[in-house]
């Protein structure tokens, strides 16, 4: 395990789909899966102001094995009992072990997500927002809001930097990590977890508001990630499977 005390840089781009209140007549149901094929959210997508879905703007993938006799399991959810390749968020095509991940959760397009990002309807640099995962993304949004949606309300190319060097970050295998914070009380304090699980954690912060929040993370086993403090609307403990997290975060300092 390696302990960056430095923090991290993130640059964050990000595709948004801001659905609002321009679809009355749908109610469709979001089921976010992560690359470890733990779902983390599932959401009944209620039309409203200020409400939108955000996704990566890099391809992800999920290895077979980890669908292996995966069904959805929510029964609040229109997709419950259906493989996850039977929704808009797994691409039912697989290239070598490897089937296409569409990672999307929702988010509130506030004051302070439009001060914090720059926002642009035009694809502001190829190189960073994929052409792959724009268009599997535009496939999902399509499943989800009809064939019409990217008519209706055309994507938004989001992007911000946020520098976080008051908390350390820690990357290591699964194991190695959870072992460490359940006998490190104030480690876990400092990057905002509450309390160590079977497969995870329970995290714990606030948001600007001053609201308590809670959150619990599953993590896949004999996987590299990376736990560390977000800040942001909410201020609390996060993890990302390392390949993730390097994608868009450098970490601040030398890893000890």
């Amino acid at each position: 395990m390696t302990v960056y005390k430095g923090g991290y840089k993130e640059h964050a781009c990000r595709l948004l789909f801001a659905y609002e209140d321009h679809f009355g007549d749908k109610e469709p149901d979001l089921v976010t899966i992560l690359p470890s094929g733990v779902i983390e959210t599932t959401k009944k997508l209620t039309p409203e102001k200020e409400r939108g879905l955000i996704a990566y703007a890099f391809n992800q993938q999920i290895d077979e094995k980890v669908l292996e006799g995966k069904v959805i399991d929510k029964e609040e959810s229109s997709w419950n009992g259906k493989k996850y390749t039977e929704t808009p968020f797994v691409k039912d095509v697989k290239v070598g072990s490897k089937y296409t991940l569409i990672q999307t959760w929702p988010t509130r397009i506030n004051e302070k997500f439009k001060d914090a990002f720059e926002m642009s309807d035009v694809n502001p640099n190829t190189k960073k927002f994929e052409a792959a995962a724009v268009n599997d993304y535009k496939a999902a949004i399509q499943a989800l809001f009809g064939e019409d949606a990217m008519t209706r309300v055309p994507f938004k190319y989001c992007y911000k930097v946020t520098e976080n060097d008051k908390h350390p970050c820690y990357a290591g295998v699964t194991e190695h990590l959870l072992m460490y914070f359940q006998e490190n009380e104030e480690a876990m304090k400092d990057v905002g977890i509450k309390e160590i699980t079977k497969n995870g954690f329970v995290a714990t912060g606030e948001d600007l508001k001053g609201n308590k929040v809670e959150k619990t993370f599953e993590m896949h086993p004999k996987t590299e990630y990376v736990i560390y403090k977000k800040v942001g609307w909410e201020t609390m403990g996060c993890c990302k499977i390392k390949e993730q997290f390097d994608k868009e975060c450098d970490f601040l300092g030398d890893g000890e």
